[in-house]
This record gives structure tokens, sequence and C-alpha cells, in this order.
């Protein structure tokens, strides 16, 4: 069964929010056009970052969003102020189009700036399943640098399809990035999304802010990135946005053929299991962690 899957690459507007949810909408209802299943929007979709960006009610809004154009939601992050401690956390949720919440994810890795006022997610990179019998796990813009994040999602949660949304910038490699060459982050990007999907034998949507539009202004942290794609096993990025301009992508996948054919070719999965990989657990102690 085939999934159909959308990721816009969205200028944020981090001066008018409301303009933000006006024009989300927008992009829901051209999608439904295409009778897409699942649409992802950007990191901070709504405006950020900074303390001032924490969105109230802004999930049930979104909730009401899937409800309404009957399609499953990732809503990129949304900055929230947690009731019990009080620390402000970027979360990320998977609604179903149903305005269920299937997965929340609080994001763990966070970019430099932000740790000065955004604490690290405690509640782990957690999956569920969805309408389609896939496993869904999530994560967030810089955890794609990390492929300890990608084998703890698809070793112990067996993750299928990974989304992430992102905010990044072509300045992260800051100015000793840029005296090598001015497109390293788009070489990083491209890279770790096409990698990822490769060595965990998953499909992977990376959604990431656009640079430019029609009411583009001044970005925090940089010039947007792009680089927008779903990227899955054996074909690399079967939808991209090769630029950083604003522009929906969609693409239809079967996530499960994918992700078994890629097992039953590279059997990745079936090695770490078995202890066969340098550096991991053997057999006997991969046994008590992944039954």
């Amino acid at each position: 069964m085939t999934m159909r899957i959308a990721a816009v690459q969205f200028h944020i507007d981090h001066k008018n929010k409301e303009s933000n949810w006006d024009r989300v909408e927008e992009y829901m209802a051209k999608a439904s056009d295409f009778k897409v299943d699942l649409i992802v929007f950007p990191e901070y979709f709504i405006g950020g970052p900074g303390k001032r960006s924490v969105i109230k009610g802004g999930t049930e809004r979104c909730q009401a969003l899937a409800r309404k154009y009957n399609m499953d939601l990732v809503p990129g992050t949304i900055i929230e102020m947690d009731r019990e401690d009080g620390n402000l956390y970027n979360c990320s949720y998977y609604i179903d189009k149903s305005g269920k919440i299937l997965l929340e994810y609080r994001k763990f890795h966070l970019w430099h700036p932000e740790r000065s006022y955004l604490s690290h997610g405690q509640k782990g990179f957690n999956t569920a399943v969805n309408r389609f019998g896939l496993i869904i796990g999530m994560c967030v813009c810089w955890d794609i640098a990390f492929p300890e994040v990608f084998r703890y999602l698809t070793q112990e949660k067996k993750a299928q399809l990974v989304i992430t949304p992102a905010y990044w910038s072509m300045e992260d490699c800051g100015e000793l990035g840029l005296k090598h060459d001015l497109q390293s982050e788009v070489k990083l990007l491209n890279n770790l999304c096409m990698t990822r999907a490769f060595e965990s034998e998953i499909c992977m949507v990376f959604c990431n802010g656009a640079a430019e539009s029609a009411v583009s202004r001044p970005q925090p942290f940089g010039n947007l990135a792009g680089r927008t794609q779903i990227t899955v096993p054996f074909k690399g990025p079967i939808a991209h946005c090769d630029h950083a301009k604003e522009e929906m992508i969609v693409a239809e996948v079967n996530v499960k053929q994918l992700t078994d054919d890629a097992e039953k070719v590279y059997q990745i999965r079936k090695d770490w299991r078995e202890g066969r990989v340098f550096g991991g657990a053997k057999k006997e102690e991969v046994e008590t962690i992944i039954p």
C-alpha cells in the first residue's frame, strides 16, 4: 500500500504568526486536492525561535486542521511551556486525520543557540503505528546528525518512516565552514538524508524552512538552506527541493515495500540484532535489549 506524502518548504513570517496559520491552511487545502495522506511542515512553522514564541492552543488548532482537511499532519514544531517544570520545549506531533495525537516528541539535540532558552526533551524517541499500519518515528533538525538516534528508532522501536522537521540555515557551519565552501550546509543536509535512509533502511521526510518568498523578511539564525526532500532506500530523493524557495513537494511512497526490500538486501537490522556489527553489543547482550 502506498502513502501520498507532502512536505512544504514553508517561508515563516516571524512578525505575523497569524499569516502563517492562514498559509498553512492554504497549503493543506491544496494538498487535499492532491489527495495527500500526510502533510509535513518545518520546525518553528508558526514563528520562533525564542522565548516569545510560546504558542498557546497551537496543538489544538493543528488537530482541528487535520480533521478539517481529513489528512495526517506533522505541523513542524511548536514551542510549549511544561506546566510542571516551567521549562520551554520544542515539541513536534504526529496528528492523524481524526485529530488524534499518535506521537509526541520533544527535541533532544538542541542547536547551540537554542540551549540558552530551550530545555532538552526528556521523553525519548518513540514510535507509533499510523492508519496505514506503518511504524512512524520523529526527530527534529540537528537530531539527524547523530546516527545513534536512527539506530535506536529502527533497532528498538522498529521505525519504517522517520519524519524530520527542521530550521537549518546556510550559516550553521559558521565563518570557518563558509571559508571552505559556501555550500557546506547544502552538502551536509543532502548527504545526511541519503545516509540515514540507506544505513537505517528507512524512508525519510526532511522538511526545512524556505529562505525566499513574496513576504520574505530577515530570518533568525541566518538564511534557511531549504533542501526539503523525501528520501528512500535504493532510490535516494524521490521528491526534492534543490533550492531554498517556498515549494510543496508530493510523493507516492510504498514505505513497507521499500524498507522490507532494503532489509532483505542489506540485512543491517539483522546484523545489529545478531551482534555482528563492530563496536555493537554481542548477540547475548542484544537479545536482552531487543527481543
